[in-house]
């Protein structure tokens, strides 16, 4: 059987080269882009992370017309720590901005000091996930943000990490919509082991 092929969607941000080289390590062909226009012929594409929802949505609405497409043909997506935070209604980063809508809630910033909340954090599971698949209950994984989604008891969400008093969304799965507010392309042995999940699922 063919490898799957993968797109990684460069939109003038982002950590792409530890994410192509990570998903390569699992087992996927991996293109980087600049436009979603031949996304229909991947197995799957991931939004990687690292930049401004503003800046990322800017690039792209021109094509979200595209992404929901892909998301009627149930093709996987995955989003990375911004690309994640590009799934839902709308941030308020640097003022309000409507992001694609496929998950409900708001991207908000995070009350946790220092900020930007980087280093490694416990991530717990509150509901079954295909992107967890063989982890354990809890792990530690590395964030490098400073806004998150909070509805923490959307149906949608897969997994939460606590900082002090404050708890936010960690993994998200809606359909073929995946999401992590952490990097697992950063994130060692179990980071990997949720991109061959990811590339699983994309077979």
């Amino acid at each position: 059987m063919m490898a799957p092929l993968i797109i990684v969607y460069k939109y003038g941000v982002g950590n792409v080269y530890s994410v192509k080289a990570s998903l390569e390590r699992a087992g996927a062909r991996v293109r980087i882009v600049e436009s979603l226009s031949e996304a229909g012929k991947a197995d799957a594409v991931v939004f990687p992370g690292v930049g401004s929802m503003p800046a990322a949505m800017r690039k792209l609405e021109r094509e979200k017309d595209i992404v929901y497409r892909l998301v009627e043909k149930s093709k996987p997506l995955l989003g990375i720590c911004l690309g994640m935070q590009l799934l839902y209604e709308a941030g308020t980063e640097h003022g309000y901005t409507r992001g694609l809508g496929l998950l409900r809630g708001i991207v908000e910033r995070l009350r946790v000091k220092p900020l930007p909340h980087m280093g490694w954090s416990v991530v717990e599971r509150v509901r079954g996930s295909a992107l967890l698949e063989g982890l354990p209950e809890r792990f530690y994984a590395y964030y490098a943000h400073s806004y998150a989604p909070k509805n923490t008891e959307a149906p949608h969400v897969r997994a939460l990490t606590r900082e002090g008093f404050e708890e936010f969304v960690a993994v998200v799965e809606k359909g073929s919509v995946y999401g992590t507010q952490f990097h697992p392309e950063k994130s060692g042995r179990l980071g990997q082991a949720i991109i061959s999940n990811f590339v699983a699922l994309s077979r």
